[in-house]
């Protein structure tokens, strides 16, 4: 339902609007009133049927009570299409039936309509009853709604009845609607109570609606807009009490508070300090023992509208507030003077987030949204109690904690995806050396992707620290391509420590797993030790004459302290968060096909290798975690080769790979015992 102003004034319509009315014909107006009204009614109608929840009105046994709830709910589309198939009835009598007979006031009207007979008697009572409560309250919306329908059409006679959306009309619709039920009379009679208070006793914000939009169609412009009359306990209006009958205090109060209450139900785009006006009805009333709760909560809430920080948005749903505050103040003794009063906790809280919120820019964090929707829900309790303001806080910072991390985590997932590419771009370039040697690439995409990722993200790729880990990365590749030279031998055997120090320190940055963390670090120890041995057969054999492709990616005379980099590589520093892992798992391949045997090889596991009639005894030095590469070295200790899964898999169907049999697994380690006595 569309939101409208709480009060209007009692002046004409805009002459532009009125002007843009003209060139709507009255037929057309009266069919969207009719059309809106279908659509708000049946929007309360539905509101009503779902809060039967919390509903405690009932005058039947809790039982009965339990299953009258669950059968409206379950017959809610049959009740709200057949109520607006009888206002809509209503509406096109209302056109056409120009000389119809105007009923009076009284019983008859009801036996008139078809209500009749000893079992009806009952509902005949509860329906006068409720025409009776509200239509005093209602009574100028029943003559000025009826007036501009009538000059809508330019039908010249009708009664208070006539009118489509008066109540005894709505109570009709209500009855048609409810009598496909088959409901016996204490369960109608119940529906009635219901109907009343959930539906009727909200209908304020409706009429006023319907009545402006007729106005702002120029219908009967000199009308001031209608004004909805609070009631008494008698049925009085709040503006004109007889002199001689004396209002309670507590009547008078409830009768101003209800007034205030019911524009707080209705959210608008404006919104203003009630508190000045509420002081003079009161004294009007005679009553000033509240002055001191409302020259608080007056100062309070000034403070609030006026402090520039704070968004609109907000101010405007917490002046909803301002009445049940008040509301509280004067039910709670001393509620306003306690150190933990809930409602000033509840104010602090929201003007503090959100003003933050608000001054770093972040306005989609707001939680502006769940203050609308809970004063929405708290307007359509009857009561409210110091613990509801507590709740809403609880509930308000839970809200926007969770949605500031659903934000964020958006932000982080989508600045990886684009700097993920930069990134393994850059990181391509410098490994090229590796890949040209066929080298698995493991270390890089398990360590130091992730962490340059980290880093762009962090600091950028201008920073101190992505030059720094770079220069450890391209150290890395010039580590691990066999050299040809003995000058270029001792600086790799001096460089192999240090680059196994920074990759460990970089991985407890990272916050890998321990396991993962052993087993690239026992990955690292074979490569490190191929190379060595590598480049000794260089070095002997000298057959290597083209320049060493390790120049290519790292300068062996820069000497480079790495006490820095250390210091950078703080313990969690640059931990990858779960959830970026995401990014990441669209850009790894997939994983290759294994058979068993591939899956069921575990480190120290003996294999044999066959080419033609020759065979080698190979054992398993080390898998990757996800069993994509496998390391073999022979009994000697020299690697024999490393294959992937997908490789591996093939030779074992292909017979190339065989799993070693026990005897001769034994037989080997039996001669290597031999031969290290020796």
């Amino acid at each position: 339902m569309h939101s409208n102003p709480p009060d209007y004034p009692d002046r004409m319509t805009d002459p532009k609007q009125q002007q843009h009315s003209k060139s709507i014909s009255g037929q057309d107006v009266f069919a969207e009133v009719a059309d809106c009204s279908k659509k708000l009614i049946s929007e309360r109608l539905v509101r009503m049927i779902e809060s039967t929840g919390d509903y405690h009105g009932w005058d039947l046994s809790d039982e009965d009570a339990t299953r009258l709830n669950k059968l409206i709910r379950y017959k809610q589309r049959i009740i709200c299409s057949s109520f607006a198939f009888q206002l809509k009835r209503h509406f096109s009598e209302f056109k056409t039936d120009s000389d119809s007979p105007s009923p009076g006031a009284g019983r008859h009207d009801w036996e008139e309509l078809g209500i009749s007979g000893a079992g009806d008697n009952a509902e005949i009572d509860k329906m006068e009853s409720i025409t009776t409560r509200y239509e005093e309250a209602f009574k100028d919306f029943d003559q000025s709604i009826l007036k501009r329908l009538q000059a809508c059409i330019k039908r010249p006679r009708a009664s208070v009845y006539h009118n489509p959306l008066q109540i005894k009309r709505l109570c009709e619709s209500f009855r048609y609607a409810i009598d496909s039920l088959n409901l016996e009379v204490n369960y109608r009679l119940a529906l009635y109570q219901l109907f009343a208070d959930r539906f009727i006793e909200s209908l304020g914000p409706l009429y006023r609606q319907i009545d402006l939009l007729l106005l702002n169609h120029g219908m009967l412009p000199d009308i001031p807009p209608a004004r909805i009359h609070l009631r008494s306990f008698e049925g009085l209006s709040e503006s004109a009490p007889p002199q001689k009958l004396k209002l309670s205090n507590i009547a008078c109060r409830l009768i101003l508070v209800q007034r205030f209450k019911e524009k707080a139900r209705v959210s608008t785009s404006s919104y203003r300090n009630y508190f000045p006006e509420l002081k003079r009805a009161l004294a009007s009333c005679g009553l000033n023992e509240y002055d001191e709760h409302i020259d608080q909560l007056n100062l309070i809430f000034k403070l609030i509208f006026e402090d520039e920080d704070l968004p609109s948005p907000v101010k405007q749903q917490l002046a909803r507030l301002q009445i049940y505050v008040f509301i509280t103040a004067i039910q709670e003794d001393g509620f306003l003077r306690r150190s933990s009063n809930p409602a000033r906790r509840l104010l602090d809280g929201i003007i503090g987030s959100e003003v933050e919120i608000a001054c770093h820019g972040n306005a989609e964090f707001s939680g502006v949204r769940f203050i609308r929707e809970h004063i929405e829900s708290m307007a359509s309790r009857e009561f409210i109690t110091v613990d509801s303001y507590s709740e809403m806080l609880d509930g308000y910072q839970t809200y926007v904690r969770e949605n500031e991390r659903s934000i964020c985590r958006q932000r982080k997932m989508e600045a990886t995806r684009k700097v993920l590419p930069l990134v393994k771009e850059r990181l391509s370039d410098i490994t090229q050396p590796l890949r040209m040697l066929e080298m698995p690439l493991i270390l890089f995409e398990k360590v130091w992707l992730p962490l340059l990722v980290q880093i762009a993200l962090q600091q950028g790729m201008d920073s101190d620290a992505w030059h720094k880990t770079i220069s450890i990365v391209q150290k890395q590749v010039w580590s691990l391509i066999p050299k040809e030279n003995p000058e270029e031998q001792a600086e790799l055997l001096e460089v192999l420590p240090t680059i196994a120090h920074s990759l460990h320190r970089a991985m407890r940055s990272l916050k890998l797993a321990e396991s993962l963390q052993q087993s690239l670090r026992d990955y690292l120890k074979l490569e490190q030790q191929n190379v060595a041995e590598q480049t000794a057969r260089n070095i002997i054999e000298t057959k290597r004459k083209t320049r060493s492709l390790s120049a290519q990616s790292f300068d062996s005379k820069s000497k480079e302290d790495n006490t820095e980099f250390d210091e950078l590589m703080q313990t969690g520093m640059f931990q990858m968060p779960p959830d970026m892992l995401e990014a990441f798992k669209t850009n790894k391949p997939e994983k290759s096909v294994k058979i068993d045997q591939v899956g069921a090889l575990s480190v120290g596991d003996w294999v044999n290798f066959i080419q033609g009639k020759a065979k080698t005894l190979g054992k398993l030095a080390w898998k990757s975690e996800e069993s994509t590469l496998f390391i073999f070295i022979g009994r000697d200790g020299k690697r024999i080769c490393e294959v992937d899964a997908g490789k591996l898999a093939r030779q074992f169907e292909s017979g190339e790979v065989s799993l070693s049999g026990s005897d001769s697994t034994d037989a080997v380690k039996s001669r290597s015992s031999f031969m290290k006595t020796l």
